[in-house]
């Protein structure tokens, strides 16, 4: 596929009431009312004695309403394609409340490893859990997407004055090795200029969100990487070139493009803004080439929104936000989500009270932090996921008793 490059986008930041008759009793003797009328007001006292006790087992038990406790440290662990927005919502986050986020961008993958092994309160992820991912946890989780953005295509090419211009296969053929030079052919059909070194092409060492997203994209258009190598967060199998070079984290993953002459790799866009690095564009199912601006996100992300979603109960394994068919949609776009405990006594949460503060913490992250994501470059979910989000954290419990509000 071909086409011109994108014009720049503007920002852009979902009684018939039973009627009841009243039957006609005919009354043979006065007495005899009396004796009906004391018959109903006992049953109904029984009723709403049934009622308030919980005697019918039809109301689930709740805990009473607390005001909320501060001095409280919240755990977390995972993406490190939220370090942004993350790092302003702990900060707010703090400040209203007294309490404290401690949150270890140690990648997506040990995020979920993490939650499983009962050492973290909430994990972030950029990969929905699979079937295996979830039977590891401890008990059933609610998925909570609450922030998205895109995963930018870096590079450092000294001396090219261009801006540098990828189909997705041509992507694929730089991370296998096929396109080995940056004056190959296939490039240099819509970048002119490019120099004949060879290309350094950077990925992720640890189980990262941002792998999975570009592996996403990637089998979708190369049917080599969709067999050897497939949509994964996982470094392995990895496909070995002579030029290459692995990373932990997004910050070091950009630092070392930034510090590499002829290099290539694949980050969040605030680290790609921090270190000052070329973006490149990505041509697009409608023939455009996108940079990862805003707009171009929050459209893919729209545009997508319309395949089933899931509850938050359910699976978001075959949930995808790349390759979005909008004419001028980023491909690489995604969502970021939390994953926790629905029973959160049967991990990390020690007490009521932390569980109290862990479903405050995710309150304020679906409510005044979506205010927050634009300001340091992430897009919000749509609506519609961020009310069923919210809707979600009423479900939460702490040992079979839903968390009271604080």
């Amino acid at each position: 596929m071909s086409g011109a490059p994108a014009e720049p986008a503007d920002e852009i930041d979902p009684t018939k009431a039973p009627s009841s008759a009243t039957p006609v009793v005919r009354r043979k003797r006065g007495r005899g009312i009396w004796v009906v009328v004391g018959v109903v007001v006992i049953v109904l006292i029984l009723v709403g004695v049934g009622f308030g006790t919980s005697w019918y087992g039809l109301e689930k038990k709740t805990t009473a309403s607390t005001t909320c406790a501060s001095g409280v440290t919240i755990q977390g662990a995972g993406a490190s394609f939220l370090n942004a927005v993350m790092s302003v919502w702990t900060s707010g986050y703090s400040t209203a409340t007294g309490n404290t986020i401690d949150y270890t961008a140690s990648g997506a993958g040990a995020g979920i490893t993490a939650l499983a092994e009962k050492q973290v309160d909430f994990a972030a992820t950029d990969e929905p859990l699979n079937a295996s991912d979830v039977s590891a946890m401890p008990g059933p989780i609610l998925t909570l997407p609450v922030t998205g953005g895109p995963v930018a295509i870096v590079y450092n090419i000294p001396g090219f004055s261009g801006v540098l211009n990828l189909t997705v296969p041509e992507l694929a053929g730089i991370y296998l090795g096929t396109i080995s030079n940056w004056n190959s052919t296939v490039l240099a059909a819509n970048n002119h200029g490019l120099p004949s070194d060879p290309i350094v092409s950077v990925h992720r060492s640890d189980q990262a969100g941002t792998t999975y997203v570009l592996t996403n994209l990637l089998s979708i258009y190369n049917a080599t990487w969709e067999k050897t190598v497939g949509t994964t967060v996982l470094p392995t199998p990895w496909p070995t070139t002579p030029h290459q070079l692995a990373e932990k984290g997004n910050s070091a993953l950009g630092k070392t493009v930034a510090a590499t002459s002829y290099s290539i790799g694949y980050l969040d866009l605030p680290d790609a803004i921090n270190d000052k690095l070329a973006t490149a564009g990505v041509l697009n199912t409608a023939g455009h080439y996108v940079q990862p601006t805003l707009a171009a996100t929050n459209g893919a992300i729209a545009n997508l929104s319309g395949q089933p979603i899931p509850p938050a109960t359910g699976s978001w394994a075959n949930v995808s936000w790349v390759n979005s068919p909008g004419s001028f949609d980023y491909p690489l776009a995604t969502l970021s989500y939390f994953v926790v405990l629905v029973d959160t006594s049967l991990g990390y949460t020690s007490s009521l009270q932390h569980a109290q503060i862990l479903v405050q913490w995710l309150n304020y992250v679906l409510t005044t932090g979506q205010g927050d994501s634009a300001s340091v470059d992430y897009v919000n979910p749509p609506a519609n996921i961020v009310t069923q989000d919210l809707n979600a954290l009423g479900t939460m419990e702490y040992q079979g008793s839903a968390i009271a509000a604080c």
